[in-house]
């Protein structure tokens, strides 16, 4: 008896910090940093690049164009115009800046948050 009065005064307890821990979503976050890691990815194998029209063209070492652009709400990739490779998606803007040591990444998502990641390219691969 004096189990079963235990366990109901500490339910109302039990109940309360559950609702109290709240679970947090990183997925956002995670994709945007694989996204990173994909246009780093395809900096290294470029041995130059241009901005153009808020896209990024990276002239890779097998004579291929890659562009990297904003399509809609997906950041896609291309290679000399072809193809659709998704990057990512749920994004609202994407900006390319030239800086003298390397490329500025500005992505704004849906949901608000803005990442910024400033990748340097090493000219002669």
């Amino acid at each position: 008896m004096t189990m079963v009065t235990i366990i109901f005064l500490t339910l109302p307890f039990l109940a309360y910090a559950l609702q109290t821990v709240k679970t947090t979503n990183n997925y956002e976050e995670l994709a945007v940093y694989e996204l990173f890691r994909f246009i780093r990815d395809d900096i290294l194998k470029s041995h130059d690049y241009y901005i153009r029209d808020q896209a990024l063209y990276l002239l890779q070492e097998n004579d291929e164009t890659v562009t990297i652009s904003k399509y809609d709400s997906l950041i896609r990739r291309q290679v000399d115009g072809r193809g659709h490779e998704i990057y990512l998606r749920g994004v609202e803007s994407l900006r390319f800046k030239e800086e003298p040591f390397g490329i500025k990444l500005t992505i704004t998502t849906e949901e608000g948050a803005t990442y910024e990641k400033t990748f340097t390219f090493y000219n002669g691969v």
